[in-house]
């Protein structure tokens, strides 16, 4: 089951690919309320705070690339896609919110919207391709 999280090859389908990001989201949630609780009183608690978010951060990432990954190979497309399924609508964002334009960052938001409406209702290829099999 971590495996989806961990590693990038394999295929994954539409309602495992939900699932395992919403299964993700809940166990970052509780990660980070582990890490932040306990330190809700201490003097240091900015730098808990950067420390627990650069962690649940990387997990984050880490485990949101491995599923997108696994998600494009079930579509039979190379998971290096992923890299500017995310960065172009991330990077149009910032340039966005560089320049103080509501319109460039509403763009970055729609591509994003759209690759992940693509991810998740997009229909994978049945049975084998050249990522591996899935019923």
């Amino acid at each position: 089951m971590f495996e989806a999280w961990f590693f990038w090859s394999g295929r994954l389908g539409r309602l495992a690919y939900l699932g395992y990001s919403f299964l993700l989201a809940l166990i970052l949630l509780g990660l980070a309320a582990i890490l932040i609780l306990p330190a809700r009183n201490s003097p240091n608690l900015g730098t808990v705070l950067i420390l627990a978010k650069v962690i649940v951060g990387a997990i984050g990432t880490w485990g949101g690339i491995c599923l997108g990954v696994k998600r494009l190979h079930d579509l039979d497309h190379s998971g290096w896609h992923y890299a500017w399924m995310m960065l172009v609508p991330n990077a149009i964002a910032a340039v966005g919110s560089a320049v103080q334009s509501i319109l460039i960052v509403l763009a970055g938001l729609v591509l994003s919207l759209g690759v992940a409406v693509y991810l998740v209702f997009w229909p994978g290829t049945d049975g084998q391709n050249r990522f591996g099999y899935r019923p």
